[in-house]
Protein backbone atom coordinates (compact mmCIF):
# COMPACT_ATOMS: atom_id res chain seq x y z
CA UNK A 1 0.00 0.00 0.00
CA UNK A 2 1.65 3.51 -1.01
CA UNK A 3 1.01 6.16 0.67
CA UNK A 4 2.76 9.93 0.66
CA UNK A 5 4.34 10.42 4.05
CA UNK A 6 3.84 6.65 5.05
CA UNK A 7 6.17 4.91 7.22
CA UNK A 8 7.53 1.54 5.71
CA UNK A 9 9.26 -1.43 7.55
CA UNK A 10 11.65 -2.77 4.15
CA UNK A 11 13.39 -5.80 3.99
CA UNK A 12 15.53 -6.73 1.44
CA UNK A 13 17.40 -10.57 0.91
CA UNK A 14 20.35 -11.68 -1.02
CA UNK A 15 19.47 -14.32 -3.50
CA UNK A 16 19.48 -17.49 -2.38
CA UNK A 17 21.04 -16.64 1.50
CA UNK A 18 24.01 -15.02 -0.66
CA UNK A 19 25.76 -12.12 0.59
CA UNK A 20 24.89 -8.90 -0.63
CA UNK A 21 27.70 -7.24 0.54
CA UNK A 22 31.04 -8.48 0.57
CA UNK A 23 33.05 -6.04 2.23
CA UNK A 24 33.12 -2.15 3.70
CA UNK A 25 33.40 -0.86 0.30
CA UNK A 26 30.16 -2.82 -0.68
CA UNK A 27 28.36 -1.13 2.11
CA UNK A 28 29.80 2.12 1.46
CA UNK A 29 28.42 1.91 -1.77
CA UNK A 30 24.99 0.53 -0.73
CA UNK A 31 24.66 3.62 1.22
CA UNK A 32 25.83 6.06 -1.48
CA UNK A 33 23.25 4.78 -3.07
CA UNK A 34 20.46 5.22 -0.48
CA UNK A 35 21.56 8.95 -0.15
CA UNK A 36 21.25 10.07 -3.89
CA UNK A 37 17.91 8.19 -4.29
CA UNK A 38 16.91 10.37 -0.57
CA UNK A 39 17.70 12.97 -2.53
CA UNK A 40 16.22 11.90 -5.47
CA UNK A 41 12.55 11.22 -4.64
CA UNK A 42 12.53 13.06 -1.63
CA UNK A 43 12.03 10.24 1.15
CA UNK A 44 13.46 10.19 4.90
CA UNK A 45 15.56 7.48 6.34
CA UNK A 46 14.67 6.89 9.62
CA UNK A 47 16.77 3.90 10.32
CA UNK A 48 18.79 1.30 8.51
CA UNK A 49 20.79 -1.38 9.22
CA UNK A 50 22.77 -3.56 7.00
CA UNK A 51 23.93 -7.11 7.74
CA UNK A 52 25.77 -9.78 5.50
CA UNK A 53 22.41 -11.37 3.51
CA UNK A 54 19.95 -8.34 3.84
CA UNK A 55 19.14 -5.18 4.75
CA UNK A 56 16.37 -3.61 6.95
CA UNK A 57 15.42 -0.23 6.00
CA UNK A 58 12.68 2.28 7.90
CA UNK A 59 11.63 4.97 5.47
CA UNK A 60 8.83 7.65 5.19
CA UNK A 61 7.76 8.14 2.04
CA UNK A 62 7.73 11.75 0.27
CA UNK A 63 5.52 12.20 -3.21
CA UNK A 64 7.26 8.99 -5.03
CA UNK A 65 5.85 5.68 -4.38
CA UNK A 66 8.23 3.28 -2.58
CA UNK A 67 8.25 1.04 -5.23
CA UNK A 68 10.15 3.53 -7.53
CA UNK A 69 12.41 4.77 -4.90
CA UNK A 70 13.34 0.52 -4.34
CA UNK A 71 13.36 0.17 -8.33
CA UNK A 72 16.24 2.31 -8.46
CA UNK A 73 18.00 1.63 -5.30
CA UNK A 74 17.86 -2.46 -5.57
CA UNK A 75 18.73 -1.88 -9.39
CA UNK A 76 21.34 0.64 -9.42
CA UNK A 77 22.90 -1.50 -6.70
CA UNK A 78 23.10 -4.51 -8.16
CA UNK A 79 24.63 -3.47 -11.48
CA UNK A 80 27.68 -1.52 -9.83
CA UNK A 81 27.86 -4.80 -7.38
CA UNK A 82 28.01 -7.24 -10.53
CA UNK A 83 30.39 -5.03 -12.24
CA UNK A 84 33.00 -4.83 -9.20
CA UNK A 85 32.71 -8.84 -8.48
CA UNK A 86 32.65 -10.20 -11.74
CA UNK A 87 29.12 -11.65 -11.65
CA UNK A 88 25.82 -11.92 -13.59
CA UNK A 89 22.16 -12.51 -12.47
CA UNK A 90 19.90 -11.35 -9.63
CA UNK A 91 21.43 -10.33 -6.34
CA UNK A 92 18.56 -9.67 -4.40
CA UNK A 93 16.02 -12.39 -3.80
CA UNK A 94 12.95 -11.13 -5.88
CA UNK A 95 10.48 -8.20 -4.13
CA UNK A 96 11.74 -6.65 -1.21
CA UNK A 97 8.97 -7.15 1.46
CA UNK A 98 7.59 -4.10 3.05
CA UNK A 99 5.31 -2.98 5.72
CA UNK A 100 3.08 -0.12 6.27
CA UNK A 101 3.53 0.81 10.07
CA UNK A 102 1.79 2.76 12.62
CA UNK A 103 3.52 5.93 13.87
CA UNK A 104 4.22 6.17 17.98
CA UNK A 105 4.82 2.91 19.64
CA UNK A 106 5.26 0.87 16.47
CA UNK A 107 7.53 3.12 15.15
CA UNK A 108 9.98 3.10 18.00
CA UNK A 109 9.65 -0.83 18.15
CA UNK A 110 10.37 -0.82 14.48
CA UNK A 111 13.74 1.04 15.36
CA UNK A 112 14.60 -1.01 18.30
CA UNK A 113 14.23 -4.15 16.49
CA UNK A 114 16.43 -2.91 13.02
CA UNK A 115 19.06 -1.78 15.75
CA UNK A 116 18.83 -5.14 17.47
CA UNK A 117 19.43 -7.09 14.68
CA UNK A 118 23.09 -7.38 14.88
CA UNK A 119 22.91 -8.48 18.89
CA UNK A 120 20.55 -10.92 17.59
CA UNK A 121 22.62 -12.44 15.29
CA UNK A 122 25.41 -12.91 17.66
CA UNK A 123 27.51 -10.17 15.58
CA UNK A 124 28.08 -7.79 18.76
CA UNK A 125 27.12 -8.15 22.33
CA UNK A 126 25.96 -4.21 22.24
CA UNK A 127 23.96 -2.55 19.08
CA UNK A 128 26.34 0.65 19.76
CA UNK A 129 28.94 -1.69 18.80
CA UNK A 130 27.59 -2.21 14.72
CA UNK A 131 29.15 -0.07 12.30
CA UNK A 132 26.77 -0.46 9.76
CA UNK A 133 23.37 0.32 11.43
CA UNK A 134 22.12 4.23 12.31
CA UNK A 135 22.09 3.13 16.10
CA UNK A 136 25.49 5.25 16.43
CA UNK A 137 24.02 7.92 14.88
CA UNK A 138 20.80 8.18 17.40
CA UNK A 139 23.27 7.97 20.38
CA UNK A 140 24.89 11.17 19.36
CA UNK A 141 21.56 12.93 18.55
CA UNK A 142 22.59 13.38 14.64
CA UNK A 143 23.96 11.58 11.26
CA UNK A 144 24.82 12.51 8.08
CA UNK A 145 22.69 14.55 5.91
CA UNK A 146 20.71 11.79 4.31
CA UNK A 147 19.81 9.93 7.57
CA UNK A 148 16.98 11.63 9.61
CA UNK A 149 17.12 10.38 12.69
CA UNK A 150 15.30 13.85 14.50
CA UNK A 151 11.75 12.22 13.25
CA UNK A 152 11.83 9.40 15.80
CA UNK A 153 14.09 11.43 18.41
CA UNK A 154 10.79 13.91 18.48
CA UNK A 155 9.02 11.63 19.59
CA UNK A 156 11.29 10.80 22.89
CA UNK A 157 11.76 14.38 24.27
CA UNK A 158 11.47 18.05 23.11
CA UNK A 159 15.70 18.41 23.38
CA UNK A 160 18.04 16.67 21.60
CA UNK A 161 19.77 15.49 24.88
CA UNK A 162 16.63 14.41 26.46
CA UNK A 163 15.88 12.62 23.59
CA UNK A 164 18.91 10.89 23.01
CA UNK A 165 19.07 9.52 26.51
CA UNK A 166 15.29 8.53 26.00
CA UNK A 167 16.44 6.67 23.48
CA UNK A 168 19.75 5.17 24.79
CA UNK A 169 17.11 4.05 27.77
CA UNK A 170 14.34 2.15 25.23
CA UNK A 171 17.80 0.37 23.72
CA UNK A 172 18.76 -0.60 26.96
CA UNK A 173 15.57 -2.08 28.30
CA UNK A 174 13.39 -2.38 25.62
CA UNK A 175 9.24 -1.84 25.92
CA UNK A 176 6.12 -3.12 26.11
CA UNK A 177 5.42 -3.76 22.45
CA UNK A 178 7.85 -6.23 20.70
CA UNK A 179 8.23 -5.53 16.97
CA UNK A 180 8.65 -8.84 15.96
CA UNK A 181 5.20 -9.94 18.52
CA UNK A 182 2.86 -6.49 17.24
CA UNK A 183 -0.08 -7.53 14.67
CA UNK A 184 0.89 -8.20 11.83
CA UNK A 185 -2.75 -7.14 9.39
CA UNK A 186 -2.71 -8.65 6.46
CA UNK A 187 0.80 -9.50 6.21
CA UNK A 188 1.27 -5.68 5.23
CA UNK A 189 0.45 -3.71 7.80
CA UNK A 190 2.23 -3.73 11.61
CA UNK A 191 -0.56 -1.77 13.66
CA UNK A 192 -3.91 -1.47 15.49
CA UNK A 193 -6.94 -2.97 13.63
CA UNK A 194 -8.29 0.46 12.81
CA UNK A 195 -5.27 1.89 11.93
CA UNK A 196 -5.27 -0.91 9.53
CA UNK A 197 -8.46 -0.96 8.30
CA UNK A 198 -8.22 2.64 7.79
CA UNK A 199 -5.31 2.22 5.08
CA UNK A 200 -6.87 -0.84 3.42
CA UNK A 201 -9.91 1.45 2.92
CA UNK A 202 -8.30 4.37 1.34
CA UNK A 203 -5.78 2.10 -0.61
CA UNK A 204 -8.98 0.10 -1.68
CA UNK A 205 -7.13 -3.01 -0.83
CA UNK A 206 -8.34 -6.37 -0.08
CA UNK A 207 -9.27 -7.36 3.70
CA UNK A 208 -9.97 -9.93 4.89
CA UNK A 209 -9.18 -12.61 2.70
CA UNK A 210 -11.63 -14.92 1.19
CA UNK A 211 -11.48 -18.94 2.36
CA UNK A 212 -11.97 -21.42 -0.33
CA UNK A 213 -11.49 -18.79 -2.83
CA UNK A 214 -10.80 -21.24 -6.33
CA UNK A 215 -8.45 -20.20 -9.40
CA UNK A 216 -12.19 -20.74 -11.10
CA UNK A 217 -14.14 -18.59 -9.00
CA UNK A 218 -11.84 -15.93 -9.95
CA UNK A 219 -11.50 -16.03 -13.10
CA UNK A 220 -15.31 -16.12 -14.16
CA UNK A 221 -16.16 -13.45 -11.80
CA UNK A 222 -12.83 -11.35 -14.06
CA UNK A 223 -14.27 -12.12 -16.98
CA UNK A 224 -18.02 -11.16 -16.17
CA UNK A 225 -16.77 -7.94 -14.75
CA UNK A 226 -14.33 -7.28 -18.02
CA UNK A 227 -16.81 -8.50 -20.19
CA UNK A 228 -14.59 -11.63 -21.46
CA UNK A 229 -15.18 -14.92 -21.55
CA UNK A 230 -13.40 -17.68 -19.16
CA UNK A 231 -12.23 -19.92 -21.67
CA UNK A 232 -10.91 -16.87 -23.88
CA UNK A 233 -8.56 -16.27 -20.85
CA UNK A 234 -7.60 -19.66 -20.57
CA UNK A 235 -6.51 -19.96 -23.92
CA UNK A 236 -3.67 -19.37 -26.30
CA UNK A 237 -4.81 -15.56 -27.37
CA UNK A 238 -2.43 -12.79 -26.05
CA UNK A 239 -4.45 -9.99 -26.82
CA UNK A 240 -3.88 -6.88 -24.15
CA UNK A 241 -7.19 -7.31 -22.99
CA UNK A 242 -6.74 -11.10 -22.18
CA UNK A 243 -3.32 -10.00 -20.94
CA UNK A 244 -4.99 -7.25 -18.49
CA UNK A 245 -7.72 -9.47 -17.77
CA UNK A 246 -5.42 -12.70 -16.46
CA UNK A 247 -3.45 -10.14 -14.48
CA UNK A 248 -6.27 -8.76 -12.16
CA UNK A 249 -7.49 -12.09 -11.84
CA UNK A 250 -3.89 -13.24 -10.77
CA UNK A 251 -3.56 -10.24 -8.84
CA UNK A 252 -6.87 -10.71 -6.96
CA UNK A 253 -6.63 -14.45 -6.51
CA UNK A 254 -3.10 -13.29 -4.70
CA UNK A 255 -4.19 -10.84 -2.10
CA UNK A 256 -7.81 -12.40 -1.67
CA UNK A 257 -7.55 -15.79 -1.58
CA UNK A 258 -3.47 -16.23 -0.94
CA UNK A 259 -3.86 -18.41 -4.54
CA UNK A 260 0.08 -18.25 -5.81
CA UNK A 261 0.87 -17.08 -8.99
CA UNK A 262 2.63 -20.28 -9.63
CA UNK A 263 -1.14 -21.81 -9.27
CA UNK A 264 -3.08 -18.93 -11.37
CA UNK A 265 -0.15 -19.29 -13.91
CA UNK A 266 -1.03 -22.94 -14.50
CA UNK A 267 -4.20 -22.67 -14.63
CA UNK A 268 -4.01 -20.50 -17.09
CA UNK A 269 -1.45 -22.74 -19.22
CA UNK A 270 1.05 -19.71 -18.81
CA UNK A 271 4.39 -19.30 -18.26
CA UNK A 272 4.96 -18.34 -14.06
CA UNK A 273 7.67 -15.35 -15.62
CA UNK A 274 4.81 -14.37 -17.84
CA UNK A 275 2.17 -13.44 -15.16
CA UNK A 276 4.53 -12.23 -12.60
CA UNK A 277 5.34 -9.75 -15.22
CA UNK A 278 1.83 -8.83 -16.05
CA UNK A 279 0.95 -8.61 -12.04
CA UNK A 280 3.94 -6.84 -11.73
CA UNK A 281 2.62 -4.23 -14.68
CA UNK A 282 -0.82 -4.18 -13.19
CA UNK A 283 0.38 -3.27 -9.42
CA UNK A 284 2.14 -0.08 -10.73
CA UNK A 285 -0.49 0.75 -12.78
CA UNK A 286 -2.72 0.69 -9.94
CA UNK A 287 -0.39 2.99 -7.24
CA UNK A 288 -1.41 6.25 -9.06
CA UNK A 289 -4.56 5.48 -10.85
CA UNK A 290 -7.83 5.55 -8.57
CA UNK A 291 -10.09 4.78 -10.96
CA UNK A 292 -8.65 1.46 -11.62
CA UNK A 293 -8.82 0.61 -8.04
CA UNK A 294 -12.51 1.90 -7.87
CA UNK A 295 -13.19 -0.64 -10.62
CA UNK A 296 -10.82 -3.63 -8.79
CA UNK A 297 -12.72 -2.86 -5.75
CA UNK A 298 -15.81 -3.78 -7.58
CA UNK A 299 -15.03 -6.76 -8.75
CA UNK A 300 -13.67 -7.43 -5.04
CA UNK A 301 -17.64 -6.86 -3.75
CA UNK A 302 -18.91 -9.29 -6.47
CA UNK A 303 -15.81 -12.11 -5.44
CA UNK A 304 -17.21 -11.39 -2.09
CA UNK A 305 -21.29 -11.75 -2.35
CA UNK A 306 -20.32 -15.15 -5.12
CA UNK A 307 -20.07 -18.70 -4.41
Amino acid sequence: MEFPGGVYHVVVRGNERAAVFRDDEDREKYLGRLAHYREKFGFRLLAFCLMGNHVHLAIRTGEFPLSRVMAGLQSSYTQWFNRRHKRAGHLFQGRYKAFLVQEDRYLLALVRYIHENPVKARLVEKARDYAWSSDRHYRRGDGPEWLDPGDVLAMLGGHRRAAVKAYMELMARGQELDYEDAKSVGQVVKGDEEFALRRFQDSGEIHPRLRGLSESRVVNIVAKALDLSAEDLRGPARHRNLSHGRAIAAHLGKRLGGISLARTARYFHRDESTIVREVGLLEQGLQGDKQARRSLATIVKQLRVSK
